[in-house]
């Protein structure tokens, strides 16, 4: 992290300072990853899921597909920051360790850069069947913090801060008197937040797949279970120092891209990392615009940076909506420099 805020303060002085919005030349995009299979099961619920555990399924696939189909339409067709057919070195893409990142990210570049629109042979022959077009994807190691934190570090920073905070034992006790009905019913043990969340993820894969709930289990329960599980999850980053611990680093490597594009220092028009409902919680907790629920599959985050007459701005968009950071104009936007100043307050405030 020390070489990564030493970075920022030398790219920092070759920022112009002027405010302006004009084309988009860049863009930095972060998503979760689609439709799993969840990481555990409900023990007595005889689901099937046609997958392994926490592997992206069909459903996956296609809600990343069709993200990407929508990305095409923006910065393709519409804002033309992106050629119509692949170039090389155009699009940087970084994807956590795991399967259902990886898939999640070859499923949003098919839909980016469809079948079609890929290489043809010298004598108009497609390089591949249908002109499929190959964009490479790198994946980092499974002790990276950058995309995706380390589960036991993971642990150790919410024992710390989370798990005791008034907000999160306030709640354990709302509920508390439903862990031995919960548990009966579902033969999970049930004796926290935390086990909470575990079912409520089968439960969540569960409805989006069309099963029915385990036997015994009322609507209203499974409901709650949910609503319980999305606020644990947004819970966790409700703090802007754990946010920042988790996330800190992916946040200030995207300031990085940002400065490097306006510098001429980068030779991509867009870097996309692909991650978890974990790394959109922290990048918009660390931004001090937290979340009140887990983002859905395929959530996304766009930094996306303008230029006119050699000034640059930022606007940043949640699922298609903009954000507004309180250095932001009534436009959402704000100029480079003023970002740059923003996160490096926030570094200075968390980082150690």
């Amino acid at each position: 992290m020390k070489k990564t805020l030493l970075i920022i303060t030398l790219l920092l002085s070759l920022i112009p300072v002027a405010y302006s919005e004009g084309k988009l030349v860049f863009v930095s995009l972060i998503t979760r990853h689609g439709d799993r299979a969840p990481f555990a099961n409900i023990v007595n619920a005889d689901y099937k899921w046609g997958t392994s555990l926490s592997e992206l399924t069909p459903i996956g696939m296609n809600q990343e597909y069709n993200l990407g189909k929508r990305l095409r339409e923006r910065y393709i067709n519409q804002f033309k920051l992106l050629s119509n057919n692949y170039e090389n070195q155009s699009i940087f893409t970084l994807s956590s360790h795991t399967n259902r990142t990886v898939v999640s990210a070859q499923s949003l570049l098919v839909g980016l850069y469809p079948p079609g629109t890929g290489p043809s042979l010298k004598y108009g022959s497609p390089a591949i069947q249908g002109r499929f077009q190959p964009i490479p994807i790198m994946t980092l190691s499974e002790d990276s913090k950058l995309v995706s934190y380390p589960y036991e570090d993971y642990l150790k920073v919410l024992k710390k801060h989370i798990y005791q905070s008034p907000a999160w034992l306030k709640k354990t006790k709302e509920v508390e008197p439903s862990f031995k009905k919960w548990q009966q019913i579902l033969g999970n043990k049930i004796t926290g937040l935390n086990d909470i969340i575990t079912v409520g993820d089968v439960l969540i894969v569960a409805k989006a797949h069309g099963k029915p709930l385990p036997k015994g289990l009322s609507q209203k329960d499974a409901d709650q279970i949910i609503k319980i599980t999305d606020w644990g999850l947004a819970q966790q980053f409700k703090s802007q120092k754990v946010a920042y611990t988790l996330n800190g680093e992916l946040t200030n490597k995207i300031l990085i891209d940002l400065i490097s594009a306006s510098t001429g220092d980068s030779k991509y028009k867009m870097t996309y990392y692909s991650g978890h409902d974990l790394t959109l919680l922290g990048i918009m907790g660390t931004l001090g615009v937290p979340l009140n629920e887990s983002p859905s599959y395929a959530s996304h985050i766009e930094f996306e940076l303008y230029q006119d007459d050699g000034n640059y701005s930022v606007k940043i968009r949640y699922n298609d909506q903009y954000i507004k950071l309180p250095i932001m104009d009534k436009d959402n936007s704000c100029t480079l420099e003023a970002f740059s100043n923003y996160i490096t307050m926030i570094n200075n405030k968390f980082s150690k």
